[in-house]
C-alpha cells in the first residue's frame, strides 16, 4: 500500500493518521478536511469554550500535524470514485489512494425551513464563536431548542456565564438528556431549574418570528411564544456522507454500513466489503457496534477515537487478519454541577434498576438491562462505580462474540457504546 488517504480531520480521522505511521506505514499519507481550522477537539465547545474557560489553541488536537500527512484543508470531498480509487475535491482536483480511511463525521441538522439572523447551531469553532459574539455583544433572552447533549451544554454553560443570560430550553419529548432512561433527566431537569433555566418541556416550535431580519421569538407548538435575540438549533446531527451517494457503499440511515472489522460494505444484498476502504467515528454504522434490535449508531468522543485506531490498524493488516472492534466506550458530561458518565448502551435496555443511591438523587447509579442481561450503567457523580459495569459489558460481550464466531459471525452480536473523555456529544 503505497497512499492511503483520510477524509476528515476531527478525532477519528486524526487517530487514523496517527496508527497508520505508528503501524509502520511510510507511504503518502493525505488527509482532507472541509474546515480551515487545524484539527480540535469537539467536545470542549459547548462547554468550556462556550463557558470562555478554554480558547481554541487551548483544544488543538496533539500530535495532529507530527505525522507527516499532506494536509487539505479548506476543501472538502464531493464525489468518490471507487473503480478508479479516486476521491474527487470540490476544487475539481482528485486525489488517488490504495487505502481510504472514512471518517468525515457529522453536521449539524439544520431547522427545516428558512430562518433569520440569529438562529444558529453548534458544531464547530465558528459557530461558538458566533453565539459568543452574539452574548458578548448584548443578547440576553437565548432560546435552545433541543434537550439532549448538546442543548443541555449549552444551556449550563450560557446560565453560568454571569452575564445575566436568560436561557430557556425547549423539549418536545418530556425530559433532557431522555435517551439516558431511568431518573437521570428528571435529577438534570431539577438542576438546571435550581441553576436559572426555564424548561419548557412537552411542547415543539413552529418557527422563529423575526423583527429587522434578526429573531425576535420562539413560537411553540401550544401557541406561545418565546422572546429570543439568540436561538440555537440543537436538534441533532446528520452524517456528512452527502458526497458518498453513488459510489456504490451501503448507505443506512445516512451512515457508511460497515464490518465488524470496520471495512465499509458495498450497497446489494450481500454487502460484500472493500477491502481498501474502512470507517471510522460518527459516520460509522457498525455490524460490531449493535443492540438486539440491529447496529446502533454513536456519535462519542471515544467510539471515534477507538474506531479510528482500530480502522487505521485494519486496513495495514488486511481483511484476513483484521480485528473485530470490541470496544466498551464510556460517555461523561457535564451539566448544572452534575457530572454524568455512561458505559454500554442504556438506552437499549428495557428494565432500569437504581443500584446505588435513591432514584432521582444527584449521587446514583442505575444499571439498564435488556432481557435480564446488562446493557448498560448511568451515574450521576459517582462516575468511578462504573468501572465494574464496563468490566460486565466487556466480558459478558466476549462471551457473545465468541458464540458467533463459532457461526463465522464475530461481533455479530452483543454491542456496546457510549462516548467521551469530555463529552460525547461532539465527539
Amino acid at each position: 500500500m503505497r497512499e492511503v488517504v483520510v477524509v476528515g480531520a476531527g478525532l477519528a480521522g486524526v487517530r487514523a493518521g496517527e496508527s497508520l505511521r505508528a503501524r509502520g506505514f511510510r507511504g503518502a499519507l493525505t488527509v482532507v478536511s472541509d474546515e480551515v481550522e487545524l484539527p480540535y477537539d469537539r467536545p470542549p465547545l459547548t462547554k468550556q469554550v462556550v463557558a470562555g474557560t478554554r480558547t481554541a489553541d487551548d483544544i488543538r488536537l496533539a500530535g495532529a500535524e507530527d505525522f507527516g500527512a499532506r494536509w487539505i484543508r479548506g476543501t472538502g470531498a464531493v464525489g468518490l470514485d471507487r473503480e478508479r480509487r479516486r476521491v474527487r475535491l470540490a476544487d475539481g482536483a482528485e486525489v488517488p489512494y490504495d487505502g481510504l480511511v472514512l471518517a468525515t463525521g457529522a453536521r449539524a441538522r439544520v431547522w427545516p425551513g428558512e430562518v433569520p439572523a440569529g438562529v444558529l447551531t453548534v458544531r464547530g469553532l465558528d459557530d461558538v464563536r458566533a453565539l459568543r459574539a452574539a452574548v458578548d455583544g448584548g443578547a440576553r433572552e437565548v432560546v435552545v431548542v433541543g434537550a439532549g447533549f448538546v442543548g443541555v451544554e449549552l444551556a449550563s454553560s450560557l446560565v453560568g456565564l454571569g452575564l445575566g443570560v436568560r436561557v430557556t430550553l425547549v423539549e418536545p419529548f418530556g425530559r433532557p438528556l431522555r435517551a439516558l432512561g431511568g431518573t437521570v433527566p428528571d435529577v438534570v431537569a431539577r438542576a438546571a431549574r435550581r441553576a436559572g433555566v426555564v424548561l419548557r418541556l412537552g411542547t415543539g416550535v413552529t418557527g422563529f418570528r423575526a423583527e429587522g431580519g434578526r429573531v425576535a421569538g420562539v413560537g411553540l407548538a401550544d401557541g406561545g411564544v418565546l422572546p429570543a435575540e439568540v436561538a440555537v438549533v440543537a436538534i441533532g446531527m446528520v452524517p456528512a456522507t452527502g458526497w458518498l451517494v453513488g459510489s456504490g457503499l451501503a448507505l443506512p440511515s445516512g451512515r457508511v454500513h460497515c464490518d465488524e472489522r470496520l471495512f465499509a460494505r458495498t450497497a446489494g444484498v450481500a454487502g460484500v466489503p472493500d477491502r481498501r476502504i474502512v470507517v471510522a467515528g460518527d459516520v460509522a454504522w457498525c455490524d460490531a457496534v449493535r443492540s438486539v434490535d440491529g447496529p446502533v449508531p454513536l456519535e462519542h468522543w471515544s467510539n471515534a477515537a477507538a474506531q479510528g485506531e482500530l480502522a487505521a490498524r485494519n486496513l495495514l493488516a488486511g481483511p484476513a487478519v483484521a480485528e473485530p472492534y470490541a470496544h466498551v466506550p464510556s460517555f461523561w458530561t457535564s451539566a448544572f454541577g452534575l457530572r454524568i458518565k455512561s458505559v454500554g448502551l442504556p438506552g437499549t435496555g428495557d428494565r432500569v434498576v437504581v443500584e446505588e443511591g435513591e432514584p432521582g438523587a444527584e449521587k446514583v447509579v442505575e444499571a439498564h438491562y435488556r432481557e435480564g442481561r446488562l446493557v448498560g450503567a448511568v451515574s450521576v457523580n459517582l462516575g468511578k462505580r462504573l468501572a465494574g459495569y464496563a468490566r460486565r459489558l466487556q466480558e459478558e460481550r466476549g462471551e457473545v462474540t465468541g458464540a458467533a464466531g463459532g457461526a463465522g459471525g464475530a461481533g455479530a452480536a452483543g454491542g456496546s457504546g457510549g462516548a467521551s473523555a469530555g463529552s460525547g456529544a461532539l465527539g
